[in-house]
């Protein structure tokens, strides 16, 4: 296959690809075998059921979560989350103004659900005969479409909702940041505006990516991951599996790039592709030493100290791992504890990680001394984050 033409014109993509896989280098990420989680889990791991998520325990008719709808109900929210628009009359100007960009920004990722497109016949597909070619292939296309990072995985069947089947061996994650200074007025409708902005933009681009690969010849089907949406999969494992990151605190993927500050999503397909490495770069032991998501944490639901096996939210989180456990209903209760103010949280734990920072090569030295220094070294550099970027 004559790609000569494909890869002139995808040259900035191609770049693109070969500058972020030199950062990993240079900071110090190594390729591992297997997903660093592995050597927390203790169990049986059971596939989670998607009524069980906390979002979609919101919603009436649910068998679970009565207690959490109750309190949500004593609040006037009795349709579940997404909460209702506050009303206008009653907000300042600035929020009029922040609610309507969370709303717009939102809307997108919430109404768009198109049908793929067809499948190009069997006699017309383009044949893979290099998997590792057709891999970079398929993430440049997806930086075009928009994607910041791409990664690709198998699919493993412990992370798909205990009620779905998905047929298809691999899943391409694409990655997403938010817009830094809109998530540091976190939490606010700005905050909440750039959390709907990055899901708006990863259903265009796991859609576009969805139709580019079935007109290749090949099945492929966007993954919903929107808690309210009926999920389909469990993203932070997947992504893990495919390297994007590792386990945090906060029970978000932390990426050596960008921090906790990004979302994802997954198109799942069984065109023939090279799956990534999982990665490694100490994102447990600078957890262990960092508390700040915990600290900063307005609903107070994130943990401090080391991991445990003790689950303290049973409902919202499956047992078998030694783990930090998030607390899913203190985080969504405290997004309705003012309507005027925000519709989400839009993370205050993600403003508060230290390695959410652009890619400059002052920061990207800090991420290399955090990588590889001892304990008391990686608390120096935290408690000097702190301090220079006045939290507390």
């Amino acid at each position: 296959m004559d790609l000569r033409k494909f890869d002139q014109a995808f040259l900035p993509f191609e770049a693109k690809l070969l500058a972020q896989e030199e950062l990993r280098k240079r900071i110090g990420v190594r390729e591992v075998d297997r997903p660093t989680y592995e050597k927390y889990i203790i169990g049986p791991i059971e596939r989670f059921d998607h009524r069980r998520n906390g979002f979609m325990a919101s919603i009436p008719g649910n068998p679970f979560g009565e207690e959490m709808r109750q309190r949500l109900k004593a609040r006037g929210i009795e349709g579940g989350i997404p909460l209702p628009p506050p009303p206008y009359n009653e907000l300042e100007p600035e929020d009029r103004i922040g609610y309507s960009l969370n709303a717009a920004a939102r809307r997108l990722c919430q109404e768009y659900h198109p049908q793929p497109l067809p499948q190009t016949p069997h006699e017309g597909r383009v044949e893979v005969t290099d998997r590792r070619q057709m891999s970079r292939l398929v993430k440049k296309v997806a930086l075009f479409f928009g994607a910041e990072m791409v990664r690709i995985t198998r699919v493993d069947p412990r992370w798909v909702y205990q009620d779905i089947e998905i047929p298809h061996p691999f899943a391409i994650i694409a990655v997403v940041p938010h817009v830094r200074s809109m998530n540091k007025t976190a939490p606010s409708h700005y905050s909440g505006a750039a959390v709907s902005d990055t899901y708006s933009r990863l259903k265009f681009i796991s859609v576009q990516l969805t139709d580019f690969v079935r007109l290749l010849g090949y099945d492929a089907m966007y993954r919903e991951t929107l808690g309210m949406h009926k999920p389909e999969m469990l993203m932070v494992p997947m992504a893990i599996d495919a390297g994007v990151g590792e386990f945090a605190r906060n029970g978000h993927v932390l990426s050596p790039e960008f921090g906790i500050n990004m979302r994802l999503k997954a198109v799942t397909t069984d065109l023939p592709l090279k799956a990534d490495k999982p990665i490694s770069f100490g994102a447990h032991e600078f957890c262990m030493a960092c508390e700040q998501c915990a600290e900063f944490c307005p609903g107070k639901a994130i943990p401090f100290g080391p991991p445990t096996q003790e689950v303290a939210d049973p409902l919202y989180n499956n047992p078998g791992y030694h783990k930090w456990y998030v607390n899913a209903e203190r985080c969504l209760t405290f997004w309705t504890a003012s309507r005027k103010k925000w519709s989400t949280c839009g993370g205050r734990c993600i403003v508060a990680c230290p390695w959410n920072k652009p890619d400059k090569s002052w920061h990207n030295l800090i991420r290399r001394v955090a990588v590889h220094a001892p304990s008391t070294v990686k608390k120096m550099l935290i408690w000097g984050d702190k301090t220079f970027y006045r939290r507390g």
